[in-house]
């Protein structure tokens, strides 16, 4: 199957960013909210590759492809190249193939489990924590009320790590922009543990006025965009990247991300801990009105997802402006090999410091969920 979308679309969609959520995705999302962890890997409405589809499922959420193990080392390949201290990591010389399944009542809705090679998934979050989220340029959840004490340039004029500082220090301080605020000065495993929700690569996303800006001085992560663009066949230009770091008590409210002028499809990762994807769209309609997206009480088609370390979801066509949500991370599922992250043990090279002895287990708790996508038409 050919991965490639077709001719890119340019007319900008109409979609209102301030919309109101329908009722209906809302009530899915407060039910698994609520359940807790061993109901929902009882619940055969989950869909759930780990687990294998129900025929109910396989009726509707079909093989269409396959990303061949030789794309999938390709991009590997590509992406470890940037690194070259990774040059001698072990790595499968043949990565298992992943199947493409397509969902029948979401036109663009694309699955891919277990995408990613665990040495990709590692060095994703190396890429993402230790290096993007030192780099000023990319803000987080906390730039507008805090003073953030930078890690120094190392030899080469990189950034070091957040992660090579002490945790609990009283040297590292994140401090009160405003001293007259409610906030209260944060040491550094306050940060990354419990403050730390958000951070945008490229492109920078603003949060409050949902846009963004005409012109940015940050690219995108050249070696991230090489993974993405080779397993996607540049099908399209990761220019912005919403990075959500989750703990097992974190979730995404119901939202639709119809911010960017670009209509082409969104790929979104999942490392660490598995989480619960809904997404839904408008039911069709049988007698041929058209629908009234301001009618909060009409009717949706849902799907509930478990997405696991490695797997991606492709949004495209209609599927790229339908709502969704994450109501539920779920604890003691990060894989083994992302558990000690960011000591490095089986990929025995790299950048690995004393420093991150004492982060060790960061990930065994936590969720990150990348999400590319090109902004501009």
């Amino acid at each position: 199957m050919d991965l490639e979308e077709g001719p890119r679309v340019t007319k900008q969609h109409d979609h209102n960013t301030h919309a109101i959520p329908p009722q209906a995705i809302c009530n899915i999302y407060k039910k698994y909210q609520k359940m807790d962890d061993a109901s929902i890997a009882d619940d055969l409405q989950v869909v759930d590759f780990g687990r294998g589809l129900t025929k109910q499922q396989e009726e509707c959420i079909i093989p269409a492809g396959t990303v061949s193990s030789e794309l999938v080392a390709a991009a590997r390949d590509q992406f470890m190249s940037h690194w070259p201290s990774y040059n001698s990591v072990p790595r499968d010389s043949t990565p298992e193939p992943c199947t493409i399944y397509e969902h029948k009542d979401f036109p663009g809705l694309r699955l891919y489990p277990s995408l990613l090679p665990p040495e990709c998934q590692f060095l994703m979050l190396d890429s993402i924590l230790h290096r993007d989220l030192a780099n000023p340029l990319h803000k987080t959840n906390i730039h507008q009320d805090y003073e953030i004490p930078y890690p120094p340039k190392d030899a080469t004029g990189q950034p070091e790590s957040f992660f090579t500082y002490p945790p609990h220090s009283k040297h590292q301080v994140f401090t009160p922009i405003n001293p007259h605020s409610n906030h209260k000065s944060l040491n550094t495993t306050q940060f990354l543990h419990k403050k730390l929700r958000w951070l945008t690569l490229g492109s920078q996303y603003d949060w409050s006025t949902r846009a963004y800006p005409a012109e940015s001085p940050t690219p995108f992560p050249p070696d991230i965009a090489s993974l993405v663009t080779t397993l996607f066949r540049n099908s399209f230009k990761p220019e912005s990247g919403v990075v959500l770091l989750y703990g097992t008590k974190d979730y995404m409210p119901v939202h639709r991300d119809v911010s960017e002028e670009c209509q082409r499809g969104l790929a979104s990762f999942t490392l660490g801990c598995d989480g619960l994807f809904i997404i839904s769209r408008d039911k069709k309609r049988e007698d041929g009105k058209l629908i009234d997206e301001d009618d909060e009480e009409r009717e949706m088609d849902c799907c509930v997802l478990r997405v696991r370390s490695g797997d991606c979801v492709w949004m495209g066509d209609e599927t790229r402006w339908c709502w969704h949500a994450m109501p539920k991370i779920l604890g003691g599922s990060c894989p083994k090999e992302l558990e000690n992250w960011p000591i490095l043990r089986q990929y025995g090279a790299g950048k690995d410091r004393k420093e991150y002895e004492k982060w060790a287990g960061f990930m065994k708790t936590k969720r990150l969920n990348i999400s590319c996508r090109q902004v501009w038409s």
